[in-house]
């Protein structure tokens, strides 16, 4: 058994696990059919992107601190508070934490967006909380640089595109896809539960295309500042993530707006 494999398990996915080294430290272990996959390998694209992070001068608070990369193992820190996910899905209740929430992964999507990268993987449970309820986001075996095909993903994180030259796919990896991502995450930390989810569980991934490239989103009608901001990076407002960013931040001024509990 590798040293590493002896330390606590923390977590795991199809590509590979993670073990706590020390209080502030874990490290991600590639599963050994990494070398069958070659350089597109989750593995291999996070170890890529977290080199390039490392290079940059400087850092961004909101994403995961990664401390070595080695072919087989990134040491990444060590967040104790699970995921939003985990936090806001058993009691399904809305804090005042989601305007923090929002507003570091909205500043780490910015920083990616500088990299000239898109994470292509936004969910809850990507979104690490550290031992003072700060967002990092993690898991970047999806990322790609801005332009490429968007792949391996599914509504509610995307919107098939259903004309023109890019029809019946997701579009290209860019500012557009990343939004919309975003704000059905959004979605979900307001409203509790996944778009449509509410009222129809069972919805399959087929008419969530179809609605979804036919512009048919649910209903926002909860919270004065969030409703706005999901619904224009559902329709595509904004041009970049600065942009929207920038508009993010003119709604938050003033008293923190309150969720109205329906």
């Amino acid at each position: 058994m590798n040293t590493a494999e002896k330390h606590n398990w923390v977590a795991g996915d199809s590509y590979s696990n993670i073990h706590r080294v020390n209080r502030n430290t874990v490290v991600k272990i590639a599963r050994p059919r990494l070398k069958e996959k070659g350089p597109e390998h989750p593995f291999f694209r996070e170890n890529l992107f977290f080199k390039r992070m490392n290079e940059c001068k400087d850092r961004c608070p909101s994403i995961i601190e990664c401390f070595l990369t080695f072919s087989d193992h990134i040491f990444l820190s060590y967040c104790p508070n699970q995921t939003v996910g985990h936090r806001l899905h058993p009691p399904q209740e809305r804090e005042p934490g989601v305007n923090g929430f929002h507003g570091r992964l909205g500043s780490a999507l910015e920083y990616i967006e500088k990299m000239g990268y898109c994470h292509n993987d936004l969910h809850e449970f990507n979104c690490l909380l550290d031992e003072d309820l700060n967002l990092k986001l993690t898991d970047f075996g999806r990322a790609t640089t801005i332009g490429q095909f968007l792949e391996d993903t599914m509504p509610p994180r995307a919107r098939m595109i259903v004309a023109g030259t890019l029809k019946n796919t997701y579009g290209l990896c860019s500012a557009r896809t990343e939004q919309f991502a975003l704000k059905s995450l959004l979605y979900f930390m307001v409203y509790g539960h996944q778009p449509y989810e509410d009222t129809e569980r069972e919805l399959g991934r087929s008419e969530y295309d179809r609605r979804f490239g036919e512009m048919e989103f649910p209903k926002v009608d909860r919270h004065e500042v969030f409703d706005g901001l999901i619904s224009a990076c559902w329709h595509n407002v904004y041009g970049s993530r600065s942009l929207r960013f920038q508009a993010q931040n003119e709604r938050y001024r003033g008293p923190n707006p309150r969720i109205q509990e329906n």
